[in-house]
């Protein structure tokens, strides 16, 4: 079923003009489309964030470093020798690490130890010494007495560009950018000497350089280790997109199939329910749609028996038709009746009548129908059609006589038959005419028939009547439409009931071609 479902699909795919976009690639894009969305959100709100925190941090772990090393340094009174010592203290190690580029192996390391829930490496290192660059203490005369470059002893302090002078704050924290291009902080923590009788007196002021190197490079390992999960995370929801479009797509593409086959006609279609949601509710309601269609087909077909398919086709088009009124239209009538028909009733069991009745109709119906004719009603033995009704084309005078010929010689065959087995045999009498006649539904809002009335009508009625069995008589308005198709004999005019004149017939022998 799946593989004429998709010969299906792809015949109306060929007919059709445009891209077309499957509801699985759809939905998958925008499945991937949410998570790229919230996962740059997501990694732009945690950069800024532990960016802000890791800053914070430093300038926190600076800052008391410095005041630690104000502290020792008013204890000895800004003694030189036990100044450098000090500095040289809270200088890291020659040959620590260089902070310039992030190690893929130590990123991947620390997201493994985030997922492990384990602090990474330079978290560990932030709250250490990692990070100062620079250590000294000036006097309050402004003079370098202690510095980590020994080349800076005993000169003046001056202020880099981008960095004020101290202003007696506790704390002064100002970022800026080395001559070199490095980004740094200046932490600047003033010396204090506490006398108890004079007070405390400011004698100099520590300054520590920290860089924003580690910082930097932290928040850009945050930043890769984020794109890594998020790059892990889009494969994963891709995966999970694909399969759940997959999911609720399949059902879809079931019903396409369905509705494809019903439009080609085959309403012998029911999809298993195996969902219970709204794909299932409309698999549901597919099952019922085609069970009323077929329910309508099996009803069309029966109600075709009792009314012609013209008629039947016209009410299917518009039900609004089904009112009571008619319209001025012009037609060509066909009556026959079988000939013997009285006699032979009187002779044979009623059973028996109607069986032989039936195998005369069928064949007439049958030709009449052929040629396109709206076999309006059985009278008895006699058999009404209509040429023209509901929808005129083209010869449809042309076409009730060749009906009426193939009709005359096909009960010629049936007879012939009939009698080598030893069976009753008829002749049927067939009377034609064309005019202007009103069709419509006629009768009660109870009980309603589609048919024609008007003089015409009676017309054909009554050449039926004068037809003597195995002749074709029409009347002079058809023959006129027909004359140069046909062979027939001009006879004498007659008398009609409702006709004060008499009028012309014309008996049809067999067509000209």
């Amino acid at each position: 079923m799946v593989k004429e479902e998709d010969k299906l699909l792809q015949a109306k795919k060929a007919s059709k003009k445009g891209i077309r976009i499957p509801l699985m690639i759809q939905f998958t894009f925008f499945v991937i489309l949410t998570i790229v969305t919230i996962m740059a959100m997501t990694t732009w709100l945690t950069y800024r964030q532990q960016q802000k925190s890791l800053q914070d941090e430093v300038v926190k772990r600076g800052a008391t470093i410095a005041g630690s090393l104000a502290s020792s340094a008013g204890e000895t009174v800004l003694d030189e020798l036990n100044c450098a010592a000090l500095v040289h203290e809270i200088m890291p190690e020659t040959g620590s690490k260089e902070y310039n580029e992030i190690d893929l192996q130590a990123t991947l390391d620390s997201l493994v130890h985030d997922v492990l829930g384990n602090h990474p490496k330079t978290y560990e290192e932030l709250i250490s010494n990692a990070g100062v660059v620079a250590a000294f203490i000036v006097n309050k005369d402004g003079m370098i007495i202690a510095h980590n470059d020994i080349k800076m002893f005993q000169k003046k302090y001056v202020p880099p560009k981008g960095v004020a002078p101290y202003n007696g704050q506790s704390i002064l924290v100002q970022a800026y950018q080395a001559e070199n291009g490095e980004k740094l902080f200046d932490i600047a923590v003033p010396v204090i000497v506490r006398k108890p009788l004079v007070g405390d007196k400011q004698i100099g002021v520590v300054h520590l350089g920290m860089s924003r190197k580690l910082v930097d490079l932290t928040v850009r390992q945050a930043a890769v280790k984020l794109g890594i999960a998020s790059v892990f995370i889009l494969c994963l929801g891709a995966m999970v997109a694909i399969i759940l479009a997959q999911y609720l797509t399949r059902p879809v593409k079931i019903l396409v199939g369905g509705v494809l086959a019903i439009a080609e006609g085959d309403l012998n279609q029911e999809i298993k329910v195996t969902r219970k949601d709204e794909l299932g509710d409309l698999t549901s309601a597919f099952n019922e749609m085609a069970a009323s269609l077929r329910e309508k087909e099996v009803i069309k077909g029966a109600f075709s028996t009792y009314v012609s398919s013209q008629v039947m086709e016209e009410v299917i088009k518009d039900p609004g038709s089904l009112a009571l009124g008619g319209a001025r239209k012009n037609a060509t009538m066909f009556f026959s009746d079988i000939r013997g028909f009285t006699s032979m009733s009187e002779t044979m069991e009623p059973e028996d009548v109607v069986s032989v009745i039936n195998v005369y109709l069928s064949v007439q119906t049958e030709i009449l129908l052929r040629y396109g004719g709206m076999l309006d009603k059985f009278i008895g033995d006699c058999v009404m059609a209509v040429f023209g009704i509901p929808l005129a084309k083209k010869g449809d005078a042309l076409r009730a006589v060749k009906s009426g010929l193939e009709i005359q010689h096909a009960v010629q065959e049936l007879n012939q038959a009939r009698k080598m087995a030893g069976e009753k045999t008829v002749t049927v009498g067939i009377g034609i005419n064309t005019g202007d006649v009103v069709s419509g539904n006629m009768g009660s809002s109870q009980k309603m028939d589609y048919t024609v009335i008007g003089d015409a009508v009676n017309m054909a009625a009554r050449l039926e009547s004068v037809a003597e069995g195995g002749s074709v008589l029409i009347s002079e308005a058809t023959y006129l439409l027909v004359q140069d198709e046909i062979v027939a004999d001009k006879l004498s005019p007659i008398a009609v009931k409702g006709k004060k004149e008499k009028i012309l017939v014309y008996s049809v022998k067999s067509l000209k071609t």
